[in-house]
This record gives C-alpha cells, sequence and structure tokens, in this order.
C-alpha cells in the first residue's frame, strides 16, 4: 500500500520519461499562464468637444406699454370709495358701541334712582298718614269718577316737520355730499 500511495502523490506521470511532461509544449521556453499576465487597464479615448452650434443669448423681446383701459380706472375708483365707505363704516360703529356703553351705565344709574325714588314715594303715599291728615271727610269714589284707559292699541309715534326725502338726482347730490361731510368729520 506504501508504494501505491507513493505512486498516486506525483502530479504526472513520467514513465521514465521527461519528454511527456505536462508542463512542456515543445519550446524551450515556457509560456506563460493566463493568471501570470498582466493584464493593464485600456486608456479611455481622449474624446474631443467639438461644438457644433455656437452658443447664443435668447432675445427678449419686449411689449411696447399699452394705454389703461378705462374700466380698469373705473374698478380702482369703485374699489378705493368702497374701501372709504368701509372705513368710516367701522369708525360709525365703534362711536356706536362706545354711545351704548355709556347709555347703558346712566340706565343703571337710573335705575337705582328709580328704586330709591320709590321706595321714598312708598314712605310718603301712607294711607294711615292719609286718613289721620284728611279726616272723615275722604270717600270713595263714584262710577262717574273713575276712567279706565284702553292700552291694548299699538303705540304710534307721528313726527311733523321733518326732513323729506329727495329723489332723483337731487337725492342723489344730497346723498353724496352727506358721505363727504361724514368723511371730512371722520378725519378732524
Amino acid at each position: 500500500m506504501a508504494a501505491y500511495r507513493r505512486r498516486n502523490s506525483t502530479g504526472y506521470k513520467t514513465f521514465g520519461s521527461v519528454a511527456y511532461a505536462p508542463a512542456y509544449d515543445g519550446n524551450a521556453v515556457r509560456a506563460p499562464r493566463r493568471e501570470e499576465e498582466r493584464h493593464q487597464p485600456p486608456q479611455p479615448k481622449q474624446r474631443e468637444h467639438v461644438r457644433r452650434k455656437a452658443l447664443e443669448r435668447a432675445q427678449v423681446q419686449v411689449r411696447q406699454a399699452g394705454q389703461v383701459a378705462p374700466f380698469a380706472v373705473i374698478g380702482f375708483l369703485a374699489v378705493a370709495v368702497f374701501a372709504v365707505m368701509l372705513v368710516m363704516s367701522y369708525a360709525q360703529l365703534t362711536v356706536a358701541n362706545a354711545e351704548m356703553t355709556a347709555l347703558r351705565g346712566d340706565l343703571a344709574d337710573l335705575q337705582g334712582e328709580h328704586e330709591i325714588l320709590t321706595a321714598q314715594y312708598e314712605r310718603v303715599f301712607d294711607l294711615a298718614t292719609l286718613e289721620a291728615a284728611v279726616g272723615d271727610t275722604m270717600i270713595r269714589p263714584t262710577n262717574d269718577q273713575i276712567v279706565y284707559i284702553d292700552l291694548s292699541e299699538p303705540d304710534a309715534v307721528t313726527v311733523y316737520g321733518g326732513d323729506r326725502p329727495f329723489s332723483g338726482i337731487r337725492g342723489m347730490v344730497r346723498g353724496v355730499s352727506e358721505i363727504l361731510d361724514a368723511v371730512v368729520e371722520y378725519f378732524r
């Protein structure tokens, strides 16, 4: 068995002759194997940049200014008038709120004064004191002395000599003048 191992340990069988060596190809110089060859990476080719078309800047075309549209001017004026009217209405609302707050304070004061006066009236208007002051001459009223007031009808007020509204161009001129007066009064 030892002899069998020895025979299988060699890489090739020569049978006593070197001519059959697997590395021998008939030349005296051995050819390099593929693993032994040196590979150099391929060199990139130099590209030539050729401009086919010269770069040109785009020409900007400027449109000439046109005329202002009359509807645009009217629209801007209408917006300005509405903005002024809005500011005026806010100013009037602020003044009305301030007046309402002041009137609520006055109402609270007047209600307190009313309660005080009612208490004083009831203290002065005492039936026992009146009978003592008048004596036996006091009698009950008769039916012809009693008057009833009917308050079932709704309240109505008629104001005479008030301002009459104007119509037509005259009313429009008056309305515009009132608006301008209010604007002037606001900016004072």
